[in-house]
């Protein structure tokens, strides 16, 4: 490869053209590198080019908004016989700005939040935006066209130094339709984290579209006669497969940043009407009907909305096949465009897991919705990594179609292809509010009827619900379930006023390793007042709540000194220690099965305020580089230790999550144990999987010189002063719904 010059200056005005341009300066210094062949120097010169001048622009010149893409999700609400809309919108700003959300500022957003992302060090930094707009219509129809200031300063642009605006058209129309008496419901698109591909490779991009109603999607380049795009380029070395929403760069690109300002449309399978709130209709032709139209004349859709992201062309490499350098995501990683339904109260798990094998992985990058946590990097075996990735779902969350997308960068920098899914927030709840017949709430059980209808007409055999050991029965017309409070996989939760049983029928899996998806679910949920009035009532349900606890229960208990005296610790009665000390951690299970033995299936020490956690173990097996473990003779209870001092942060706190639960059987063989056991899984082999959490336990500071005197010489006069610094500690408040049931999980 060729040499490479820079030219610095105090004093910057940069041009546009490509990212490797810093352009005039006012005064110049020459910096010269001698690039070699080596693969990793030339990906680390570009990559380096784009922070640098990233960082330059920064200090050079006043940081405007930099636009890198966005996309877009419509949700409606009935409100007063006003048909309330809510637009939804995730944007990402490359590099991060101090200047005002311009997304935000275009719709005229009722809030806006912004996170950076952890993306390695290879592109430079770069945030994710989230925000909501709430649009009263007068009719149903939506048309609106919104513009803002100004794309990225790294977008290939024809345009050498003129900044250009994005802008975007949205057209949904939101009548009742004629073939399921529903409001339209529009496509709902995901947000792609920042793209990079090897020059003379190929990659594909599934664009993973959520639609619910069964309709055509169709996805094409933005129209700058509609006002669709900004720049309106359609690469020729991009293929957009419209009918599946595939794209596909074939290799053949130059170095640069390009900009892909798509439209997702949305067709009719059957010619439908849609009736709007002031009495006017619509018709809507099948896709096939107009589909045979002239490409020039457009097709009558239902809605169309826009997609919009940029894909940095790097340069070449030598192997282009996945798994080689380029990273691969291998088993249990969700395939792309699976769907994980979710109720109301529900935690999210699921495990990322990729493989390079000539090089390591560093980073996964996920993004996904506000109140995501993501664990540091893991390994079970010297050939793959993994995280893991949870999310807990509030009681009103929104939107509920909720998109996660990630990859996985090496350390040259390599990345993955990515891939997308979706949380499905299931809406019609069957809890005692809102299903007064067909869901009764007793004080040890929630008596279900559910018609055959609503799971398909599928047989019992078919479902399950949590416990996939607990029968599922009923008659011709209808499911007949008891599902006790205590048992059949039924969570509890609490919040200051009310106990909070959940559970949910699904169609069940094949097998323990199939990738089929939950094409059905439907959560139950009751909702009992707490009370110590003494009643029947109240002492029946008191009675459950025990039986529920007092089988196996688990706690996390603290100590400075192995063997040593343990303490729990609460908000309100934190454990003390310092950042040299060692954190010992004790794990028990208190239960009544003396043949039952405690196996914890992953452990994690995160800061409240933090999205990122540091994983002591995941899924049996140790993480050696953080925690070491130490035997017990209590089959119930299992210790591990932390030095304080290789935590990651600079934080006063930290608190402990584990998934826990009772096995009968166990392999204590094998160092890293998959679950209970090979082939078990029934209720009289293994407990329910809990979750248990504590602290926080306060961490103090120390000086590096300790408590070390200088000596005193005698016949010398020594004089000094000693300097001790004092931390003060802000006592935090920890407030959280507390799990004492399973975790959902995805694997």
């Amino acid at each position: 490869m060729g040499n490479f010059g820079i030219f610095v200056s105090e004093s910057c005005v940069f041009s546009r053209s490509t990212l490797r341009s810093l352009t005039s300066c006012q005064i110049w210094t020459f910096y010269y590198f001698d690039i070699t062949n080596n693969l990793g120097t030339a990906m680390g010169f570009y990559m380096w080019t784009l922070a640098i001048s990233a960082a330059f622009f920064q200090a050079c010149y006043p940081m405007q908004f930099s636009y890198f893409g966005a996309s877009f999700g419509l949700e409606t609400l009935l409100v007063n016989g006003t048909l309330q809309v809510h637009m939804y919108y995730r944007g990402i700003n490359l590099p991060c700005s101090q200047s005002p959300d311009e997304i935000c500022v275009a719709l005229n957003c009722s809030y806006s939040r912004t996170r950076a992302v952890e993306d390695g060090n290879y592109t430079t930094n770069w945030c994710l935006l989230d925000g909501e707009t709430v649009i009263a219509l007068d009719t149903d129809p939506l048309d609106m066209k919104s513009y803002g200031c100004c794309w990225s300063p790294y977008i290939e642009s024809s345009r050498e130094t003129e900044s250009f605006q994005f802008t975007f058209s949205l057209f949904a129309d939101l009548g009742k339709r004629s073939d399921d008496a529903a409001v339209n419901a529009p496509p709902q698109l995901p947000l792609l984290p920042v793209l990079r591909v090897p020059q003379n490779c190929n990659a594909t991009y599934n664009l993973t579209i959520y639609e619910r109603n069964g309709d055509i999607i169709n996805c094409r380049y933005g129209l700058q006669a509609r006002h669709e795009c900004a720049q309106c380029t359609q690469h020729d070395f991009v293929k957009l497969h419209q009918e599946n929403c595939i794209l596909q760069y074939n290799g053949f690109g130059t170095n640069g940043v390009y900009t892909l300002e798509l439209m997702v449309d949305e067709y009719p399978r059957e010619t439908i009407l849609l009736t709007h709130s002031n009495g006017t209709q619509t018709v809507y032709s099948a896709f096939e009907d107009d589909f045979s139209a002239s490409s020039t004349k457009s097709a009558k859709c239902l809605s169309s909305i826009p997609m919009q992201f940029a894909i940095i062309v790097e340069k070449a490499i030598s192997e282009c096949a996945f798994g080689i350098f380029r990273p691969t995501f291998v088993h249990p990683t969700p395939p792309n465009g699976a769907r994980i339904y979710a109720s109301n109260y529900d935690e999210i798990n699921f495990t990322i897991n990729a493989f390079s094998l000539n090089e390591r992985i560093t980073t996964f990058t996920v993004v996904g919705p506000h109140g995501l946590l993501k664990s540091d990097i893991w390994s079970m075996d010297d050939e793959s990594v993994s995280v893991n990735v949870s999310w807990s779902v509030g009681a009103h969350t929104t939107p509920k179609q909720v998109p996660v997308c990630f990859l996985s960068t090496t350390s040259s920098g390599f990345q993955s292809e990515p891939r997308c899914i979706w949380i499905v927030l299931i809406e019609h709840l069957f809890e005692e509010q809102t299903l007064a017949p067909d869901l009764q709430c007793l004080s040890n059980a929630m008596i279900l009827t559910v018609p055959r209808s609503l799971v398909s007409n599928l047989p019992d055999k078919s479902l399950q619900l949590n416990d996939a050991s607990c029968n599922i029965t009923g008659n011709d017309t209808h499911l007949l379930l008891a599902i006790p409070y205590s048992g059949c996989g039924t969570k509890l939760l609490e919040d200051k006023s009310h106990y909070i049983f959940t559970n949910k029928i699904v169609s069940r899996r094949r097998n323990e390793t199939s990738e089929q998806l939950e094409r059905l679910a439907i959560p139950v949920l009751c909702k009992l007042v707490r009370s110590t009035n003494g009643s029947e009532q109240a002492n029946r349900l008191n009675d459950t709540i025990d039986k529920m606890l007092g089988v196996d229960t688990f706690e996390i208990q603290f100590s400075k000194e192995f063997n040593s005296s343990w303490r729990p610790a609460g908000p309100d009665s934190p454990f003390d220690a310092s950042s040299k000390d060692h954190l010992y951690i004790s794990i028990i299970a208190k239960s009544n099965e003396t043949a039952f033995s405690l196996y914890v299936e992953s452990c994690q020490m995160s800061v409240d305020t933090s999205s990122t956690v540091v994983t002591l173990l995941q899924q049996g097996c140790l993480n050696y580089n953080m925690a070491e473990e130490h035997k017990t003779e209590n089959q119930k209870e299992k210790v591990y230790s932390v030095r304080l001092s290789s935590l990651p942060w600079h934080t006063a706190q930290v608190f402990v999550t584990c998934r826990v639960q009772l096995c009968a059987h166990m392999h204590s063989s094998s160092p890293c144990i998959p679950g209970c056991g090979f082939g078990s899984g029934s209720q009289a082999q293994q407990s329910d999987m809990q979750q248990v959490s504590a602290g926080p336990v306060h961490i103090t500071k120390e000086s590096n010189y300790g408590l070390n005197y200088a000596a005193i010489t005698v016949g010398m006069s020594l004089g000094g002063a000693v300097v001790y610094f004092v931390l003060i500690l802000l006592k935090r408040s920890f407030v959280r719904l507390q799990y004492r049931g399973p975790t959902r999980s995805f694997h």
